[in-house]
């Protein structure tokens, strides 16, 4: 009884592991072919005016980062 217990579960454990491994791979590869897409479609792109709206977007990003933790500074510090 008991060895059918650990046969049991040394079978799901060897599943489960299986399944992870697997897995692991799967997306893996599914990085690779998404990054070679990717990469192929804006070496199509010019570069120039996406480094400029990149900068000015970081800039909007940093902007409303820290409006929103002076407001939750100034929000908390009431209480």
């Amino acid at each position: 009884m008991i060895g059918e217990s650990v046969n049991f579960m040394i079978t799901g454990m060897t599943v489960v592991f299986m399944f992870l491994v697997i897995m692991v791979l799967v997306l893996e590869a599914q990085g690779k072919l998404i990054n070679y897409f990717i990469a192929s479609e804006e070496s199509v792109s010019s570069n120039e005016p996406q480094k400029n709206s990149d900068k000015k977007s970081e800039a909007k990003k940093v902007a409303i980062i820290s409006a929103a933790v002076k407001h939750h500074i100034a929000k908390n510090s009431k209480k």
